[in-house]
């Protein structure tokens, strides 16, 4: 079967070229501002320091020109820890209900060297180390067993590159991981695992003010990536699906790579300024196979969590899941460390 972008990845550049074309409008203003910009960022940094829990976080301008690729990449160097995808807790029914399952994710990652090794004021090797563990749990049940769990550690250099682009329109980082695992640790016919190697580039749109840091929000005021894979040793998979007579394969389900999109902030202000969408979908994949996450948080005042919505559309929502269709939502809290 021919493989091709599905209508809603059409959509999800759409929007991102139509919030570019916003903002290129305004580009020509930035210059003529440039120095008070600069001095209203040194002084704002100043005050507000950077949150210790943001993956797409891009370091101050001057800190940009003494090390144009930080091994932090511009993720925050006081802590040792920080989040790599999202941190959640969320219910789809209530629990009386025998159908009730908790969601949940914990995601964290680790700097493996400092951002203090440069040649010609470059660091070669900004190297992370980060694990991701996503479970259900089937809390309407008797016993409350869980349904799976899926474990997710990587190896990865993130590269800042941090190009314009055209006006506020940048390439903000580009990701190497030499290995990615994901298995759900279950036996005999359950058992389901896969390995990756991929290449992620990311692309921001770039707030006309400084956006706050809190719970891994962007600080951009979008961002879209790509993402491409290889992936290997799926042999459970193939194994499963031949043991119920189809001819599918895995990867028409997972897909060789991904887009998403996330948009920071375009909702509301005031005191509940902070929100942000993040969608995403699998690409080169069987086009019958959609798949499709919708996940939206809304910062809560004076809180270091936020609300959290979680839609899934299509296959692949888990590994044990993969070749299931789901159509459900989520809702609970996301929370930083």
């Amino acid at each position: 079967m021919k493989i091709g972008p599905s209508c809603v990845e059409r959509l999800v550049i759409a929007v991102f070229t139509a919030l570019l074309i916003s903002g290129g409008s305004a580009a020509g203003e930035l210059p003529m501002q440039a120095d008070s910009v600069k001095a209203v960022q040194r002084a704002d940094t100043a005050r507000h320091p950077q949150s210790v829990n943001n993956p797409e976080n891009t370091s101050p301008p001057e800190q940009q020109q003494r090390s144009p690729q930080s091994a932090d990449s511009g993720k925050t160097s006081n802590r040792f820890v920080s989040a790599n995808k999202v941190n959640y807790f969320s219910v789809n029914r209530w629990h009386k209900s025998s159908e009730a399952q908790v969601k949940f994710q914990i995601s964290m990652e680790f700097p493996v060297l400092r951002p203090n090794l440069y040649v010609f004021k470059y660091n070669l090797f900004p190297a992370y180390v980060a694990y991701t563990q996503k479970s259900l749990w089937n809390v309407g049940q008797h016993s409350m067993p869980f349904e799976e769990s899926n474990y997710n550690p990587e190896f990865y250099l993130d590269y800042p590159v941090n190009a314009v682009i055209i006006g506020r329109f940048k390439l903000r980082n580009v990701v190497i991981s030499p290995i990615e695992h994901e298995s759900n640790g279950l036996a005999s016919g359950q058992s389901r695992s896969w390995n990756r190697q991929y290449i992620l580039i990311k692309f921001g749109l770039e707030s006309k003010e400084r956006l706050e840091v809190m719970n891994s929000f962007l600080t951009d005021r979008a961002l879209l990536y790509l993402r491409m894979w290889n992936a290997s040793s799926y042999s459970d998979e193939t194994t499963y699906l031949r043991s119920i007579g189809s001819s599918d394969r895995f990867l028409d389900y997972m897909g060789r790579g991904e887009i998403g999109l996330r948009i920071r902030n375009f909702l509301w202000g005031g005191s509940l300024r902070d929100h942000q969408l993040d969608m995403k979908t699998p690409i080169f994949r069987d086009m019958r196979k959609e798949s499709y996450e919708f996940e939206f948080r809304q910062q809560l005042p004076k809180m270091n969590c936020a609300l959290y919505v979680q839609y899934w559309y299509g296959y692949g929502e888990t590994l044990l899941r993969f070749n299931q269709f789901g159509n459900r939502g989520f809702v609970g809290l996301s929370f930083s460390y």
